[in-house]
């Protein structure tokens, strides 16, 4: 017997103790198994898993087939045959499956049978909080309606065989210790039972969460120890400024499952048929669910709360059509008046162009055109009256028939139908009155027009026997008003199509080209010590923020101190060499070193906060605080070099509001800023400066991370999205106040809710 085989028996013996399964005598519960019968209803999706079970690991039969994970459904169930068919030995009969067995014991990695052990420890107590959890797919169980059995359907071509192990190892225990092992898994191929929302229901609330959210949910039924059975909600939404975070719905029965199910469908309907008017928002609440609201309060929304908000959006809404009705009536009188009015002036103006004509073809009788002129003029008073008259006749039938016709009643308790019949009222009272504004506009300049050529005839005709006696003449000079009503309306134009259309920073979609183009810039404005200084700002900013002070006080150096001798402990730790002269310089590797950044390789090297702040096991407070001082000094003579292009939003996280003076670190993803910000408390401080064009920044580009000796370093902004400020070149205005919630995974059971204060700032440069 080779060494290999010796060492080989051993290990395969130290397994099957731990596991505690013995082959020359092998448990009749291992070999004794009632058939299974299972149908092949679909193809099988690896990742569909719906149903996740808390099952009494007794129950569970095992069956191993050749073949992979990922084959269909119907070959694997094909080739299946029984645990015992792989752990007996029966000579040549066989040979190949116990082969096959002792191959997948070989591969059994005990360190992650431990930790799934532990996992499953872990889920006694709770489910995982996001239902589906770490290495989920290693789990292969199915259930047999046909048998009532559940069976594990193992692939003899896994090379993860901690799960089949367990199973075997916790049967054992459990017979042995006659208790039950319970065990939280997901039954593959199983749909949802409909036992508390329909199938179609739970399609149709991916749909609707996915409008609030932007996001698809995964959405489970769990049935837990008693076997109680819940729908369990999990998925993503933007919170503040696209802050995404984690939410939990959880509906322990059916009536809160259709409760549920009907405000969230009742919103959808509303928000599809006019999200300008009902648009509503999420929110993260107190324990990690969503929370529906309206409008700017966030006026909150649950199924309790429903009927009287369809109610009172009704109300308003009954309200709006009424005033909106007195109004269509009002203008439509308005509108006849004018058009009335349009029609007399027409007749005035052509009596007048009448008059110039008869003036021309009765020069001689200039005493009769006077005559004919002044007797043409009509009392417009008393005109205007009489049409009035008319028209509040005319309109008083309207009237009624606007407030009468298509409007439901408005009760005590109107339905969604209701509130939409009358937002379809509305909206076609609102497009009447629109249209009644505009034809009131234009019959309004076609009046004033009129007035003008009017006003410009009486005027010819006064002073006629200054001009030439054409009628071409007259028609040029009363309709010359309305060439410069013309020319007034294409300057209008002009103007507006100057106007510039700025384009918003989206850092989601303009961070990679953004950071490219600042990178460029920073490269050929900043050098390479001025580089470090921002390098080191960005390290050791509570140092930095010290030294920036007028006069240092005792608190202040011992600060300085504890500092420096934490880095010297550091340095000492990393086993980092004295380096006094370096003949090498910056050149510590040779230029065949390939590295990556974000996909993109280069041959560059990382700088080195201990080379640039001279850190040695030697270093005195004086020669580090004299360090401090000199890249502090070369920062901000770099300070200005660089101009933000486009207007921007920047964070930053903290304890408290924002101070502004000095230097400080900001973010352009408000995400990693708060993800960066280390706290035990539950509340954060999120200052949000808004910067605008022109101002002075400077970004974390590549280029300040690494000495870029061989030019072959990506540019952009791949190591982080940080950017430096200094406060004191700006003014600080107080704009805003928000505050929001975070829900956050602790571990795989454990969620943690933050609660987010943001403050928003406006800056303005100093005046120098």
């Amino acid at each position: 017997m080779t060494k290999n085989t010796k060492e080989n028996d051993i290990e395969i013996k130290e397994k099957l103790e731990e596991i505690g399964l013995d082959l020359k005598k092998i448990p009749s519960y291992l070999t004794q198994v009632e058939p299974i019968s299972y149908r092949v209803i679909k193809k099988y999706e690896q990742s569909s898993e719906k149903v996740y079970k808390y099952i009494n690991i007794k129950d569970i039969e095992i069956l191993i087939t050749q073949s992979d994970r990922l084959d269909e459904m119907s070959l694997k169930y094909k080739k299946a045959k029984p645990l015992a068919e792989y752990i007996e030995k029966k000579g040549d009969e066989n040979l190949e499956e116990f082969t096959i067995f002792n191959r997948m014991l070989k591969d059994l990695d005990l360190e992650k049978l431990k930790e799934l052990e532990k996992q499953q420890e872990l889920f006694k107590e709770n489910i995982p909080y996001e239902v589906k959890y770490k290495d989920n797919f290693i789990w292969q169980i199915f259930y047999s309606q046909a048998t009532d059995k559940y069976f594990m359907l193992f692939p003899s071509n896994e090379t993860r065989t901690e799960s089949l192990f367990y199973i075997i190892k916790k049967k054992i225990q459990a017979h042995k210790s006659r208790k039950k092992e319970m065990i939280f898994v997901p039954i593959c191929d199983k749909e949802y039972s409909s036992a508390i929302l329909k199938r179609t229901q739970i399609t149709d609330l991916e749909n609707y969460l996915w409008l609030f959210t932007e996001n698809w949910p995964a959405i489970y039924e769990v049935y837990h120890k008693k076997d109680e059975m819940s729908i369990e909600i999990v998925g993503q939404t933007a919170t503040y400024d696209k802050i995404k975070s984690i939410y939990k719905i959880t509906l322990n029965n059916k009536e809160e499952a259709q409760e549920y199910y009907k405000l969230v469908k009742a919103l959808f309907i509303l928000q599809t048929y006019d999200e300008q008017v009902y648009h509503f928002k999420v929110e993260i609440g107190r324990k990690g669910e969503l929370e529906f609201g309206l409008g700017y309060s966030m006026q909150k929304l649950n199924y309790a709360t429903l009927p009287a908000f369809i109610q009172k959006e009704c109300a308003h809404i009954y309200r709006e059509i009424e005033n909106l009705t007195d109004k269509i009536v009002f203008e439509s009188e308005t509108l006849e008046l004018l058009k009335q009015t349009i029609e007399k002036q027409n007749e005035e103006y052509r009596i007048k162009e009448k008059q110039i004509v008869t003036f021309l073809e009765c020069k001689k009788t200039f005493f009769g055109k006077v005559k004919y002129f002044f007797g043409s003029k009509k009392n417009k008073k008393s005109d205007e009256e009489k049409i009035k008259e008319v028209i509040k006749e005319k309109y008083k039938e309207e009237k009624e028939e606007l407030t009468l016709s298509e409007v439901p009643i408005l009760k005590k308790e109107n339905t969604i139908e209701e509130l939409l019949k009358f937002c379809d009222i509305l909206k076609e009272r609102e497009k009447t009155y629109k249209n009644i504004e505009m034809d009131i506009k234009a019959a309004e300049n076609k009046k004033k027009n009129l007035e003008s050529k009017i006003k410009n005839a009486t005027l010819y005709i006064n002073e006629i026997e200054s001009h030439k006696k054409s009628i071409f003449d007259f028609w040029k000079f009363t309709n010359k008003d309305q060439v410069n009503l013309l020319v007034e309306s294409e300057k209008q134009e002009k103007e507006e199509s100057k106007r510039k259309i700025k384009k918003i920073f989206n850092y989601e979609e303009d961070l990679e080209e953004f950071g490219k183009q600042i990178d460029d810039i920073q490269r050929s404005v900043i050098s390479q010590n001025e580089s470090d200084g921002i390098f080191a700002i960005e390290q050791e900013l509570p140092v930095f923020q010290i030294i920036e002070k007028d006069k240092l006080l005792k608190k202040d150096k011992e600060k300085l101190q504890e500092r420096l001798e934490q880095l010297q402990e550091q340095y000492i730790q990393e086993g980092i060499e004295e380096k006094g002269f370096d003949i090498f310089g910056n050149v510590i590797e040779d230029k065949t070193k390939i590295k990556s950044l974000k996909n993109n390789k280069h041959r560059e090297i990382q700088k080195d906060i201990y080379k640039i702040l001279e850190i040695t096991p030697q270093t005195t407070l004086e020669e580090y605080k004299s360090t401090l001082v000199n890249y502090h000094k070369l920062v901000q003579e770099a300070y200005g070099k660089v101009i933000v292009p486009i207007d921007m939003s920047i964070y930053v996280a903290s304890n408290q509001e924002l101070q502004g003076k000095g230097f400080e670190i900001f973010n352009i993803s408000p995400q990693d800023a708060i993800e960066q910000f280390q706290t035990q408390e539950k509340a954060i401080v999120l200052n949000k400066v808004n910067i605008v064009e022109g101002m002075p920044v400077i970004f974390y580009t590549n280029s300040i991370y690494y000495d870029n000796i061989h030019k072959t370093l990506p540019l952009g902004m791949d190591v982080s999205s940080k950017v430096l400020l200094n406060l004191d070149s700006f003014s600080i205005k107080l704009i805003s106040r928000k505050d929001f919630r975070i829900n956050y995974l602790k571990n795989e059971v454990e969620n943690e809710i933050k609660n987010i204060q943001v403050f928003e700032y406006q800056l303005e440069n100093k005046k120098k």
